[in-house]
C-alpha cells in the first residue's frame, strides 16, 4: 500500500509522487487515488561507475581489470542490454561522465604496485602494503575512482558508452 511521501521537499520525493499519481490514473481502479504504488521494487544497491576485478595469473602476477557498470552489480547487465539495443535513454544520468581511460590508468598503477610488492615479498623484503591488503579490503577496491578521480570535468569529453559497448562486442 502506498502512503504519501513525507519527502515532497526533495526532487526524488516529488518525482516518485508524480509517477504514483500517473500510474493511478492509468490503472482506472475504484478508490485507487491515495493508495498508489509502483508495481516493481526500487533497487537499494549502491552504484559504482566501475568494477575493478583482480585476476592472478599462473605465474603469480596480478592484473586488475576495469569493467564499466551501468547500474548496481545486480542490475548492470540488464541496463547494458537495453543500451546495446536502443542506446541510452533520455533522462538517464550520463554513464560517460566517468572516463574508462582514467579508470584503466588507476588500475594499471595498482597492478604495478601489487606486482612490485609481491615481488619484493618474494625477495624477502618487508613491504608496507601487501597484496593481501587489497584482496581482503573490498572498501579499497570500491574507492579507486572515488571522489571524482575518474570523472570528466567537461561535458564534451564524456565517453560514448553506446559506441564503447558496440566496439567491445565487435572484438569479442
Amino acid at each position: 500500500m502506498f502512503i504519501k511521501s513525507a519527502a515532497n521537499d526533495t526532487l526524488q520525493g516529488r518525482a516518485i509522487q508524480s509517477i504514483n499519481i500517473r500510474w493511478a490514473i492509468n490503472k482506472n481502479f475504484k478508490n485507487w487515488i491515495g493508495t498508489e504504488t509502483i508495481g516493481i521494487p526500487v533497487c537499494k544497491k549502491k552504484y559504482a561507475p566501475f568494477d575493478f576485478r583482480k585476476r592472478v595469473s599462473e605465474d603469480g602476477r596480478v592484473h586488475v581489470e576495469v569493467v564499466r557498470m551501468y547500474g548496481c552489480a545486480c542490475h548492470s547487465h540488464l541496463r547494458e542490454h537495453v543500451i546495446k539495443r536502443y542506446g541510452t535513454r533520455k533522462g538517464w544520468y550520463p554513464f560517460g561522465l566517468w572516463s574508462i581511460k582514467k579508470a584503466q590508468i588507476i588500475a594499471r598503477k595498482l597492478t604495478e604496485s601489487l606486482n612490485a610488492s609481491a615481488s619484493s615479498e618474494l625477495g624477502g623484503e618487508e613491504s608496507s602494503s601487501s597484496s593481501s591488503d587489497f584482496e581482503d579490503n573490498t572498501f579499497a577496491w570500491k574507492r579507486l575512482c572515488h571522489n571524482g578521480r575518474c570523472a570528466w570535468k567537461m561535458k564534451h569529453k564524456y565517453d560514448d558508452v553506446y559506441e564503447e559497448i558496440q566496439e567491445r562486442d565487435e572484438t569479442e
